[in-house]
């Protein structure tokens, strides 16, 4: 039998690794996710929120980290929602304009949030650090339509939101430059407003001597972050989970597959030292 595993074609052990890692994204497993402080810390403060309060969201992430973004900036936004705050959402990056808006999109008709009131998207605008110094003189200066072309002056969000004061809260979806710290440099350092942040798991070390110094009050890590908050807000079944447990089943599966083959390698070896005394005692 071990022998026969041994010589097992490895075709179907990446087919086996290909079923093991797609049914939990199609039928959830239910496991459980321990949500810890940091993530706690970031729910709380959206809960802290006063009713109709603002919210300023950057969407500076692209497709490639959209695995691990998108599920936590898709979990906050319905918290928003149901918080009844209102949002209003950019992007510092031309890869991430397509992705805010879709996101933005989904969140508000699952939580029936209607545009121009309750959200709205200013889309692109290219600058990086620029843009941020020129929304806090006038946003609309930078801003004068949204990403519809849709004039923002006629819209209810945008009545009285002049520049980064007009917020109480700025959270910022990052995987590097501009992100987390431009905001903390500009937005939180000049313009003194509570800034929260996520990023992908290999960028977070980067971030966190900002929650330590208190520049940023929160913050969300890859995967596991948004898997967490999803818990949190009572969001069953999310993107973020499910990827979780598919990461999960996946290395029970290659733990799996290495202690096999160690005991194969063992049992073949035993098998030869037994056929080598029986040689030298013939």
């Amino acid at each position: 039998m071990l022998q026969k595993l041994a010589e097992l074609d490895k075709r179907w052990i990446f087919l086996a690794l290909a079923v093991v890692v797609i049914l939990p994204l199609v039928f959830p497993l239910g496991l459980p996710v321990e949500p810890g402080q940091m993530s706690r810390k970031f729910y709380e403060r959206i809960e802290a929120l006063p009713e109709g309060s603002k919210v300023c969201m950057s969407f500076d992430y692209g497709p490639g980290t959209e695995i691990e973004c998108q599920p936590m900036a898709s979990a906050v936004l319905k918290h928003l929602f149901r918080r009844r705050c209102r949002v209003v959402c950019i992007t510092l990056l031309p890869d991430g304009s397509m992705l805010a808006r879709r996101t933005l999109e989904q969140a508000a008709a699952e939580c029936k949030a209607v545009y121009g009131e309750d959200c709205v998207y200013l889309g692109y605008k290219n600058g990086g650090e620029a843009v941020l110094r020129n929304m806090g003189e006038n946003i609309l200066n930078v801003f004068s339509t949204d990403f519809y072309g849709k004039d923002l002056s006629s819209m209810p969000i945008m009545k009285d939101t002049v520049n980064w004061d007009s917020f109480a809260l700025v959270i910022d979806w990052s995987v590097g430059r501009p992100g987390v710290a431009d905001y903390v440099r500009i937005v939180g350092g000049q313009y003194h407003r509570p800034i929260l942040a996520g990023t992908t798991a290999v960028t977070a070390p980067e971030a966190y001597p900002f929650v330590n110094a208190g520049q940023v009050e929160a913050l969300l890590g890859g995967l596991r972050g948004g898997g967490e908050y999803e818990v949190l807000a009572g969001i069953k079944g999310g993107r973020a989970c499910r990827g979780l447990e598919a990461q999960s089943t996946a290395h029970f599966f290659v733990a799996f597959l290495i202690i096999l083959a160690n005991v194969i390698y063992f049992a073949d070896k035993r098998k030869k030292i037994g056929r080598g005394s029986g040689e030298r005692r013939r």
